[in-house]
């Protein structure tokens, strides 16, 4: 998943691009990889158009205010900040003769999560690494000695294998493809190629605690640590080598630096303004179509389409042949998140909190044969008021309070009081307090939720999950073989879901529309 020292983390060269041809561009979908491919685009000096049925960029990076309290709507964690910074350096590199917005600003944090368990466990991840194993030997005694090699070998992996799996497209060779492949040899063997990513943990870690805290990383991308491939093993260096940060005005605060940089580079953003069609001819893109002008053809030499691939080819594409396997994969999980204004403030939590379930195999095995993650669940709790205290009125504070569950829309529906009484019961059980009568503010966004704001088929939150040992290279590819001048960025896609993985599919495919003539 990930070489350039972490000097130049970002990874992409920021030198002034020289175009052969400026084209007319459309970008189907304002969520963050679509945001991001319109300012490459735009910085190249394309003329861009965004189009985004929402009422409001951002897909899922948006914000909801009530009662005095602000909530994050989508992804609440934010990693490898160097990559939003990236897309600031690109436009002033590329157009130093614009009046650009200030750059991203965020703050990092000191530590990443707060850990609780119901047998009286709990820890601090602290951003130090050696606070952090110290906070580990505190909690569970010399079984923690391994923890440091264990963290040093996510990050040597991250380091080793990132320009393959992260930075290009894994579908067509490019110039940087055989250097890649060098740069990791002298750690090949050293690699997790085979076995679950629990199987992995549980040889290096052995202690329990730290066994399910390093599983956890595979709910990352929405899938199973007990069935997704030990590779994911690079995803703890997100947070323990790269840090955790938060961005100035909370994540809402990147989609609107996002939607700032594209507006002063020249994109024109319609919102309220679904796609019906991606329209075509003797195997070329030819523009787009609006669902409020279906007879007229909006031009266009390139189209990047930032939806999920499942309606893109349904809809959008609805006459050309889809690729059937790709989108019959596994969905990855959902998730049902509660919005809770609460009154009172509650120290033992902090930004990022995990309440543990009791038997982590079990949790997954009931959203795998129920949708529902059974009488015992995992609860995250996100309280961006510890951090930005404008968040919450004085003396409160906003919980985004979320567990995993199947993507499927219809059935979880049913099950909303159910898992909510589910939650509540465990935070009690963890933190000794009763919510409940504390909760003064509340709405909640489930899988249904999901997939009718974003059109992430069945509310998934990542696309296709990640339970297979092949399944980076399942994922669809960013250029089409069947249209020329047709692009595809976004979670649904190579390399991925959350945001490090969106911004940087919406580098490999504005990269791979500059071989077009």
């Amino acid at each position: 998943m990930f070489p350039a020292s972490e000097g130049q983390i970002g990874g992409a060269p920021t030198d002034r691009i020289t175009l052969k041809r400026t084209h007319q561009a459309i970008v189907v979908g304002a969520g963050v990889a679509g945001l991001a491919a319109a300012i490459r685009l735009a910085a190249k000096g394309h003329r861009v158009r965004l189009f985004e049925a929402a009422e409001e960029p951002g897909g899922k990076l948006r914000e909801r205010r009530e009662k005095g309290y602000r909530f994050d709507l989508g992804p609440s964690l934010f990693t490898w900040p160097q990559l939003v910074q990236e897309l600031d350096d690109f436009a002033r590199v590329n157009r130093p003769e614009l009046e650009l917005p200030a750059p991203f600003a965020f703050e990092t944090l000191d530590r990443s999560t707060h850990y609780f368990w119901e047998d009286g466990k709990s820890m601090v991840a602290w951003s130090d690494r050696h606070a952090f194993i110290q906070s580990a030997k505190e909690a569970f005694g010399s079984e923690a000695d391994a923890l440091e090699s264990h963290i040093r070998h996510s990050g040597q992996s991250f380091e080793a294998t990132r320009q393959i799996f992260l930075e290009q497209s894994l579908h067509e060779w490019r110039g940087s493809g055989k250097s890649a492949w060098r740069a990791v040899l002298p750690f090949v063997h050293r690699l997790p190629w085979l076995g679950t990513l629990h199987r992995w943990n549980k040889r290096r870690l052995k202690e329990p605690h730290l066994v399910q805290l390093f599983d956890r990383y595979a709910t990352y991308n929405g899938s199973d640590p007990h069935r997704a491939p030990a590779m994911l093993h690079v995803i703890p260096h997100l947070e323990h080598g790269l840090g955790t940060h938060f961005p100035k005005g909370g994540m809402h605060g990147i989609t609107r630096h996002l939607t700032a940089l594209a507006e002063a580079l020249g994109v024109e953003i319609q919102c309220n303004a679904p796609v019906a069609r991606i329209a075509h001819e003797s195997g070329k893109i030819k523009g787009v179509t609006l669902e409020k002008a279906p007879g007229e053809i909006i031009p266009a030499d390139l189209v990047i389409s930032n939806s999920d691939v499942h309606p893109t080819y349904r809809k959008l594409l609805a006459d050309l042949p889809a690729p059937e396997k790709i989108l019959r994969q596994e969905r990855s999980t959902s998730g049902v998140i509660f919005y809770w204004g609460v009154q009172g403030e509650h120290p033992k939590l902090h930004l990022h909190n995990i309440l543990f379930s009791n038997d982590y195999r079990k949790e997954f095995e009931a959203i795998r044969k129920t949708d529902a993650p059974g009488d015992d669940p995992t609860v995250y709790i996100n309280i961006s008021s510890k951090v930005q205290p404008t968040d919450a009125p004085d003396g409160c504070e906003n919980w985004f309070v979320m567990v995993n569950v199947g993507a499927n829309p219809d059935r979880v529906e049913d099950l909303i009081p159910e898992i909510r009484r589910r939650v509540l019961a465990k935070i009690e059980r963890t933190l000794g307090t009763d919510i409940a009568p504390l909760i003064a503010s509340e709405f909640t966004l489930t899988p249904k939720g999901l997939q009718d704001r974003t059109s992430s088929w069945r509310g998934a939150l990542y696309g296709a999950s990640s339970n297979s040992t092949l399944a980076a290279f399942l994922r669809h590819r960013n250029r089409s073989t069947l249209l020329k001048g047709l692009y595809f960025c976004g979670g649904s896609v190579h390399p991925g879901g959350g945001i490090p993985l969106c911004l940087l599919s919406a580098r490999i495919a504005t990269e791979l529309t500059d071989s077009y003539s």
